[in-house]
């Protein structure tokens, strides 16, 4: 990392979105969820805030999502998903990202670190040079937690997958009420989608439903996945 020439950013090219209030997670937080294909049981899914550590110098919370298939749905369609993301304790960026992922018969490991300030990220041993701050897809689970979301609606983000940058526009539902295994609440709904409107590679798209509470955790998440929609509903709450 030391040996990388590149430009430097001015930081007025930088989007800053200041946290809304405190952080509503702590470490040990565990977010468990049942996984669906439609009606069908298909998998087990986590969040989890690990611990907090150092990375180059900046104090991260270490967080991890994962899904696994269960059932028949693991021999059709197997999945054993692995990220672990670490947030700057401050703005929930991503410093650090280390991805496994495995659906169906596509496979794919990455390491990806971040370095915001001086505007370039590395996956894989490869530069690229980033002009806004980055987030991973998974990063957005804790970084709208932290934000006023209802002001967000229109604004821009950036997401990194490999090497991919893509830029989405957030789309904001207010006044929502659902009921999960965990409990019944009143919800708001983002949903980050592509300025270009193309889908994602692999035809993924995203939807999360936070918890219009102090808490703000996503109780719902939508994720289309290349051969249906893997819907994840909050079971537990283990804090």
């Amino acid at each position: 990392m030391e040996n990388i020439k590149i430009m430097k950013f001015p930081m007025s090219l930088i989007l800053i979105l200041p946290l809304y209030g405190e952080i509503p997670f702590k470490i040990g937080e565990k977010l468990n969820y049942n996984a669906s294909f439609g009606s069908i049981d298909a998998a087990r899914g986590s969040l989890k805030v690990l611990n907090k550590e150092l990375i180059n110098n900046i104090m991260t919370y270490h967080v991890r999502f994962s899904a696994r298939s269960k059932g028949v749905i693991n021999y059709l369609f197997p999945i054993d998903d692995q990220i672990d993301i670490w947030l700057n304790e401050h703005s929930l960026l991503p410093i650090k990202i280390l991805a496994n992922i495995r659906e169906g018969k596509f496979k794919k490991q990455s390491e990806t670190y971040i370095n915001h300030e001086s505007g370039y990220a590395v996956t894989n041993g490869d530069t690229i040079e980033i002009l806004n701050d980055i987030h991973s897809p998974y990063s957005l689970f804790y970084f709208f937690r932290g934000q006023e979301v209802s002001k967000m609606e229109g604004q821009t983000i950036e997401t990194i997958q490999g090497k991919k940058i893509t830029p989405l526009e957030i789309k904001i539902e207010e006044n929502i009420n659902e009921t999960v295994p965990a409990g019944t609440y009143d919800c708001y709904k983002v949903s980050p989608s592509r300025k270009d409107k193309k889908q994602f590679k692999n035809k993924a798209t995203m939807s999360i439903l936070f918890s219009d509470d102090d808490n703000r955790y996503p109780i719902k998440i939508w994720m289309s996945l290349k051969y249906g929609n893997l819907i994840l509903s909050l079971n537990e709450i283990i804090n």
